[in-house]
């Protein structure tokens, strides 16, 4: 991780414990994250030199006016020292540092298709109960694996996709056929 973005990562840790606010600063900047990948010209309007610093804040402002004070503040901070091309890596940077602080293992899970909101605590529940930790899975949508899901987390793999289960088959066959 880019050392800038550990730094202004760290900074808005170190104000979300002192506020006692760390799940709810990660819950905003996840939010964040999502808005960013889902409206990449957010970070063109906000990095924009066409207009003022004072004009980039001010939509800063206004575009997250649903969210806290603090983390407003923390990105017009951003915009005013023209660092908004590291904004994605400090979020990312952040929510690793809240996991750690929390003792949240994070990893992927990777399905063909979006999980319900009941299946995927099911899952977490799981991983959580192998791993002796609570888990934070961030899901990625890979069709490849036709069903079923891989889960990541740090060295470990829990693959349980159809994909793995048809590769093991031709394992086993190519054995058996020798």
């Amino acid at each position: 991780m880019l050392e800038i973005a550990q730094n202004y990562a760290t900074a808005l840790l170190s104000i979300a414990i002192d506020d006692n606010k760390v799940i709810d600063y990660q819950k905003e900047v996840k939010e964040l994250a999502k808005i960013i990948k889902d409206n990449p010209d957010f970070l063109m309007l906000i990095d924009s030199r066409f207009l003022s610093v004072n004009e980039r804040k001010e939509k800063v402002a206004e575009i997250l006016k649903g969210f806290s004070r603090d983390i407003i503040s923390f990105i017009q901070i951003i915009v005013e020292h023209n660092r908004v091309n590291y904004l994605e890596d400090i979020l990312q940077a952040f929510n690793t540092l809240c996991n750690e602080n929390r003792d949240i293992l994070e990893g992927l899970i990777y399905t063909a298709f979006p999980l319900d909101e009941k299946t995927l605590i099911k899952i977490k529940n799981k991983i959580s109960q192998i791993e002796h930790h609570d888990v934070d899975l961030i899901t990625r949508i890979d069709p490849s694996l036709i069903g079923g899901v891989k889960v990541v987390i740090n060295s470990h793999i829990y693959d349980g996709s159809i994909k793995n289960q048809l590769e093991q088959m031709q394992v086993d066959l190519s054995r058996k056929e020798i």
